[in-house]
């Protein structure tokens, strides 16, 4: 026990470096972990520390998923939830049938274990996109689509895995049963979800101190992961389900210090939980593996990309037929590309049973396309957003920082005018502050004068007016005001001109 202890601590270090170095550099560094963790075991560095999926299944991803939906604008997400269902839901398992029929003519898999390796495929690692998104600026709403696909695309996924799997064992398939199976669990994680989201909203805010809201968030993660996969539902979507609820709630109930404290412990949390992940998916793969299925390797991402290609294109023609609602098609190539593997697809096929048949033909085959997908497609991800057309133009970052500073000093000021009326502020302290807040704003407006900088500022107006004419329209449908379906069809016209807003910049 000790050993084992004292190897995943110096992995952890190791990775830690790692990803340090990564970040310093610009590279992403779950792709710099994968190719150090397999240089380290071809040198024989550190020992081949396995990867224990149930370790991974049950204490790793709810920790991970809870830390991604909290992090989410769950207002961004209900904004962009038709796409965000239609790839969810449908997407996965169009992408699991395409890949699935792809597979059984290129690599010679009976249909059965085709359907197991197209579930392991839909498993999205969404690690990589976001890093992308971080360096560079993409659309508010595509951002919003891809980061709600992978909260609950996992869920979807991980379920069809566990259908797919017992399949493959019985050598039976019952459609009706299969279907009748995925939506209990998907609909039964929904509701436990919100059922946990609101005892965990009560929580919160009866919590003394940030230690105590941490503690509480911890308890009520794993209690929801347990006790939904006790009842035979999906912990993934209740987890994320939980995540949304909570985290919107707590910036909403819980002043700021405290927000920030929970915010900042999750965040470290799955960071690290990341890194020892990517090393050890690195530290799995085998380089003589790698060569020696190099072709199944290659087919298989030829079934993998076939798949995901048909589910998004079909599922967003699909979409756009049935509401009217657009999404641009260089988004879709976007998410086409961005269909990237990761640990929970490898902690997945591990998890198999190890008498399962095609099991070690199976494992071969994901870890290999995770290898290729991790640095191949995430590697030059971000370039590749400029490329397509995706990523705004790149804003000078001192117009960006006049941005932030206009916003802040505008912000400053309000609230010292709120202040003053409130008596709390004498007058002379009020005006000085002001005025040094309005050498700011001076200072800030003078920048965004350019030519370029007026074009973010016509970018931010339309995108601050559109936004607020749709949050107005949705209140007034919560309060009863207009019909839900008259404020629906509104939100999505203005989506519409959303989408349709030239990038920042004038591109």
């Amino acid at each position: 026990m000790r050993e084992r202890l004292e190897s995943l601590l110096l992995v952890l270090a190791v990775g830690s470096a790692v990803a340090i170095g990564a970040k310093r550099v610009g590279v992403p560094y779950n792709v710099a972990l994968v190719l150090m963790g397999l240089l380290l075991v071809v040198v024989d560095v550190l020992p081949n520390t396995p990867m224990d999926p149930e370790v991974i299944l049950i204490a790793f991803l709810p920790v991970l998923v809870f830390e991604g939906a909290l992090f989410a604008d769950a207002d961004s997400l209900r904004g962009a939830s038709r796409p965000i269902l239609a790839l969810a839901v449908p997407g996965v398992l169009i992408s699991l049938l395409g890949t699935a029929m792809v597979a059984t003519l290129v690599l010679d898999l009976p249909f059965p274990a085709a359907l197991l390796l197209g579930a392991l495929l839909s498993i999205t690692d969404t690690v990589s996109v976001l890093l992308a998104f971080r360096s560079v600026r993409v659309p508010h709403r595509l951002a919003a689509i891809m980061e709600g696909e992978s909260l609950f695309n996992d869920g979807t996924a991980l379920v069809l895995v566990v259908l797919a799997s017992r399949v493959v064992a019985s050598g039976t398939f019952d459609a009706s049963d299969t279907f009748r199976a995925l939506a209990m669990a998907m609909i039964g994680g929904a509701v436990l979800g919100l059922a946990f989201g609101a005892v965990g909203t009560a929580l919160l805010r009866r919590t003394p101190d940030h230690l105590t809201a941490i503690l509480a968030s911890i308890v009520l993660v794993f209690a929801t992961a347990l006790l939904t996969e006790r009842l035979h539902a999906s912990p993934v979507i209740a987890v994320v389900v939980v995540g949304v609820v909570v985290g919107k709630a707590a910036r909403r109930l819980l002043e700021p210090s405290r927000v920030l404290a929970l915010e900042g412990f999750w965040e470290t949390s799955g960071f690290a939980l990341n890194v020892l992940l990517f090393l050890l998916v690195g530290m799995q793969i085998q380089a003589d593996m790698l060569v020696r299925e190099a072709s199944s390797i290659g087919l298989a991402l030829i079934a993998l990309h076939a798949g995901r290609a048909v589910a998004v294109y079909g599922c967003f023609g699909a979409l756009r037929a049935l509401t009217g609602e657009v999404v641009p098609l260089r988004w879709q190539h976007v998410m086409l590309v961005g269909n990237i593997k990761g640990a929970l697809s490898m902690a997945a096929v591990l998890s198999l049973p190890s008498d399962m048949p095609y099991r070690d033909r199976l494992v071969t085959i994901v870890f290999g396309v995770t290898f290729v997908t991790l640095v191949v497609q995430a590697l030059p991800f971000a370039r590749l957003l400029k490329f397509l057309g995706v990523a705004a133009s790149s804003v000078d970052a001192g117009l960006d920082a006049a941005k932030a500073t206009l916003i802040a000093a505008r912000r400053g000021q309000a609230e010292l005018d709120d202040l003053l009326a409130a008596g709390l502020l004498s007058r002379k302290e009020h005006a000085e502050r002001r005025a040094a807040f309005q050498r700011r704003v001076i200072a800030a407006e003078g920048a965004l004068q350019s030519p370029q900088g007026e074009a973010v500022r016509d970018h931010l107006t339309d995108v601050a007016l559109l936004t607020a004419q749709k949050a107005a329209v949705l209140d007034a449908a919560r309060r009863g005001l207009i019909a839900a379906e008259t404020a629906s069809a509104h939100a999505n016209e203005l989506d519409r001109e959303m989408v349709k807003l030239p990038h920042e910049g004038g591109h």
